[in-house]
């Protein structure tokens, strides 16, 4: 029977941390709670314009909100925006409209940001466009949200750099020490900002040492985040990622080790603060055979202190 060393247990896909400590830390409910709170506003505003409902959409609005656009004309108050809405549908073609999330990030207690995209699709002409926007949400006092503000910041041409910046909380340098051994990670950008780069040392028990690279990139043909990974021992993988409801992102990995075993499985990333990060490892194989899920909590290094 082969034996296979805890810290080897995935060793290719785990970048900020390889070791798998045994005990569990949960995803921020508030976190979770939030992100579901502003999916379900862009539902129902989803829903509401494929229905041409002007009301309905208007009603996701405070009263006093205000909607800018991209020509800087500013409609104050919900009832300004919903007629806006009627013109805009009487003028228009009846269509859809998707929303993708850039970033949702709260600013100050019960008010949060929102940056995304949204596409417009016609029903009947096939016309696209895209086009970028900001949203300020406010909670009310049932503990539903409403947008206070939106503006629209022009056509969605963003950048790889800027679609990155989603994953911006990575950037630093990390360390876990356990009783089976030390990682060590540090994510930069890369040079022309257009990839997230890391290089991971690992030393264990046995002298076992490994090391190896992790780029992050944005694959304009899938529309999502994409990662490579190469170790020193002659291992890869990639993978793609995905943002789940509770803000936390998850990446599905497939490779092979230098030993030629076909590898695959999850990896689930979750923010703890500022400085910490929850790594969760689940549905892991090699070769076929299953192997087990755990969770640990690492912690960004605090910058060296400055030479007198």
């Amino acid at each position: 029977m082969i034996r296979i060393r805890p810290v080897l247990l995935f060793t290719l896909f785990l970048s900020t941390g390889f070791l798998p400590l045994h005990s569990a830390f949960a995803v921020d409910p508030e976190k979770a709670a939030l992100q579901k709170s502003i999916q379900a506003s862009a539902d129902k505003y989803i829903a509401a314009f494929a229905a041409r409902d002007a009301k309905a959409v208007a009603a996701l609005f405070t009263p006093e909100a205000e909607y800018i656009d991209a020509d800087g004309l500013v409609f104050h108050g919900r009832d300004v925006i919903q007629a806006e809405l009627e013109a805009n549908f009487a003028a228009n073609p009846p269509g859809t409209v998707a929303i993708e999330f850039i970033s949702i990030r709260p600013i100050a207690p019960g008010i949060v940001t929102e940056e995304g995209i949204s596409t417009f699709t016609a029903k009947d002409e096939g016309g696209v466009a895209r086009n970028r926007y900001s949203a300020t949400h406010v909670k009310q006092p049932d503990g539903s949200w409403l947008m206070a503000g939106v503006r629209e910041l022009g056509p969605a041409e963003l950048s790889p750099h800027e679609r990155l910046k989603a994953l911006a909380f990575l950037e630093g340098k990390w360390r876990e020490e356990a009783d089976s051994g030390i990682v060590s990670t540090e994510w930069k950008w890369s040079e022309d900002g257009n990839f997230l780069l890391a290089r991971f040392s690992i030393s264990g028990a046995d002298n076992f040492s490994l090391n190896g690279t992790h780029r992050i990139g944005w694959d304009a043909e899938r529309k999502q985040f994409r990662s490579w990974i190469f170790d020193a021992s002659g291992g890869f993988a990639e993978g793609t990622w995905s943002l789940e409801s509770d803000g936390s992102w998850s990446v599905h990995l497939t490779g092979i080790n230098a030993q030629g075993q076909r590898r695959a499985g999850h990896l689930v990333y979750a923010p703890d603060g500022k400085d910490a990060l929850v790594i969760s490892s689940i549905m892991n194989s090699v070769n076929g055979v299953t192997l087990p899920d755990y969770s640990r909590r690492i912690v960004r290094q605090p910058p060296a202190p400055a030479k007198p």
